[in-house]
């Protein structure tokens, strides 16, 4: 046999392999695969645990994925809930009705967890929200509400980070002392108290002792994609729910962001409020008090520090002598001269940015300051604006339904919405705002019909508000605020007094518009006849502004008289009280 036969035949020869050194061999490679398997994975583990510790980058995009898995849970979660309750058959309106308020409460209880624990942009949506109690159920606005002044601060070491970055020096040498305790937190930015060295003192400041707002950092880094996750939510839920209308709280976000991330707008608005206020103060005539800025930079704002109480301390007023019902009469007519006659308007007037002191000015008619904070959010209106608004105002006072229709569709309401659309700026029925009675208390059934529980009712509030301009919307929001601060300060609770309040600017901004427009066309007028007319159409417009304005002035006496009245009654009620106690107190048993 040759080389090749042998070798050919003993590849060909089966080959005997023990079945325990098969088993021994397979044994020791599975074991090597299983081995090697956790060591890559602990490997990689570790490789990406110190390029998420060593990269920035990493940890950014880390929380931003975190971040928008959160968000998009809970907006999954809220649908998944509405849908559920909608699809239910109900055996009457009542049990509908109570299962949508179960469904908004639960819901509302997730949002307001989800927005703690995200922050920033978050939370202002959240108190968007919050504060549309002319439209959504108290269920959510109630619930959203600890999210207008409780927020995660943050922290000393992060606010240092940021001083030396935007400022270029260390806090400790800028401030003689610094407390790193916040005096309050918002959404967007905290205040912390401080007394500034000699050398950084400017003419601006009265005092050393200043407040210093820190913009949150975290806002740099996560509002671009918060907001794109909110407009994904909100965009998915529209294809769920196509009556969903609230796609416009998302391009009013997009839209006045960048002004409130901004602490040098918000110091000009400042400037600009105190500069259209300015004749009032010479003359001692408003109580409204805005606080020096010292400097600003994008996220850092220095301001004058003043000490006092939120606008609804009950307690602070009582202890101070201060009236809170003269308190709201003077909140509505700073805001009042804002929207009707300057056209430059704080649009975010909730209890925490308003705070209440005792008079520093002692040739001031008033007991009290009111001072207003928080001056990033302003709009301007136009000239056409202002004055259309407040010929709709003058016309919702008056009950005038085709002064309403006319002004609402001037100001961007659809046509023939104009009812649906009083009823959103003043919180009644059209019976209650036809008949001229916004004077009378407001019944339950007429509260749910105009907070959005009626059927129906809510999808034909989201159609205006979707084409409603924008700054419109922040007219609404803010009358609605104002509404609710005069409801909550005045003793009385005549709620007819804001709209006449109101509705003594919107008459003299109605009369200015008409003089300034008939004196115009008087002095282009060819000849005597044509300015005849014209001199009588002004004398009119004189008549008609003088007799609102003097009929609502003596509403508002004959409403202060009867206030003042009640709270003597009510003392001396409380004097007999005390005397007849004591009396008894004093009277031996069984005589």
């Amino acid at each position: 046999m040759n080389i090749l036969t042998r070798n050919t035949s003993l590849l060909l020869k089966p080959t005997r392999i023990s079945s325990t050194r098969f088993y021994r061999t397979t044994r020791k490679v599975g074991a090597g695969k299983k081995w090697l398997l956790v060591g890559s994975t602990v490997c990689c583990g570790g490789l990406g645990f110190s390029w998420y510790e060593s990269d920035a980058q990493a940890r950014h995009v880390a929380v931003a994925l975190q971040r928008m898995s959160i968000a998009t849970k809970i907006g999954i979660s809220v649908a998944a809930d509405y849908k559920l309750t909608q699809s239910r058959t109900y055996d009457s309106d009542e049990e509908r009705i109570k299962a949508k308020q179960q469904c908004d409460l639960r819901c509302a209880e997730r949002v307001l967890v989800g927005l703690q624990k995200l922050g920033g942009i978050y939370v202002k949506l959240g108190q968007h929200v919050s504060a549309m109690t002319y439209i959504l159920p108290m269920e959510w606005t109630n619930t959203l509400a600890p999210l207008q002044d409780r927020c995660d601060p943050t922290s000393a070491e992060d606010i240092e980070k940021l001083f030396i970055s935007d400022y270029g020096l260390p806090i400790d040498q800028v401030f003689e002392e610094f407390d790193w305790k916040p005096l309050g937190v918002a959404s967007l930015a905290q205040v912390h108290k401080a007394r500034l060295k000699k050398e950084h003192h400017t003419e601006d400041a009265s005092d050393d002792w200043v407040a210093v707002k820190f913009q949150h950092p975290r806002l740099d880094n996560f509002c671009e994609i918060d907001l794109q996750t909110v407009t994904l939510i909100i965009r998915t839920i529209k294809r769920i729910f196509p009556d969903f209308g609230f796609e416009w709280i998302l391009q009013e976000m997009q839209e006045s962001l960048p002004q409130e991330m901004n602490f040098e707008r918000e110091a000009a608005n400042s400037f600009q409020l105190k500069k259209n206020f300015e004749y009032e103060k010479e003359h001692h005539r408003t109580a409204l008090v805005v606080p020096g800025v010292v400097w600003a930079k994008r996220r850092i704002l220095v301001m004058e520090f003043i000490e006092g109480a939120r606008v609804d301390d009950f307690d602070y007023m009582k202890k101070h002598g201060i009236d809170p019902s003269q308190v709201s009469t003077e909140i509505t007519e700073i805001f009042s001269k804002m929207m009707f006659l300057d056209g430059f308007v704080h649009c975010d007037p909730h209890p925490g940015n308003v705070l209440i002191r005792p008079s520093k000015d002692p040739k001031s008619r008033f007991k009290f300051d009111v001072v207003l904070l928080d001056h990033g959010l302003y709009r301007t209106l136009t000239e056409e604006l202002r004055t259309n608004y407040a010929h709709l105002w003058t016309s919702l006072i008056r009950g005038d339904e085709d002064g309403i229709r006319k002004y609402s569709l001037l100001v961007g309401c659809r046509p023939e919405s104009h009812r649906l659309f009083a009823s959103l700026l003043t919180g009644r029925e059209w019976s209650t705002i036809s008949s001229a009675d916004l004077s009378s208390d407001r019944t339950d059934t007429e509260i749910n019909r105009v907070t959005g529980r009626a059927k129906g009712f809510i999808v034909r509030i989201y159609d205006i508000l979707e084409t409603l301009p924008r700054i419109v919307l922040l007219l609404l929001k803010t009358s609605d605020l104002l509404r609710g601060l005069d409801e909550t300060l005045r003793a009385s609770h005549d709620k007819y007094m804001t709209y006449a309040l109101m509705g003594r600017f919107c008459a003299e901004a109605v009369w200015n518009d008409a003089k300034c427009n008939l004196m115009t066309r008087i002095k282009q007028s060819p000849t005597w006849i044509s300015s005849w007319s014209l001199i009588k159409d002004l004398v009119y417009a004189w008549w008609e502004y003088r007799s609102l304005e003097a009929g609502l002035r003596l509403y508002q006496l004959q409403s202060n008289t009867r206030e003042k009245w009640q709270k003597l009654w009510n003392h001396g009620q409380k004097q007999q009280q005390l005397l007849d106690n004591s009396l008894d107190a004093k009277t031996p048993l069984g005589i």
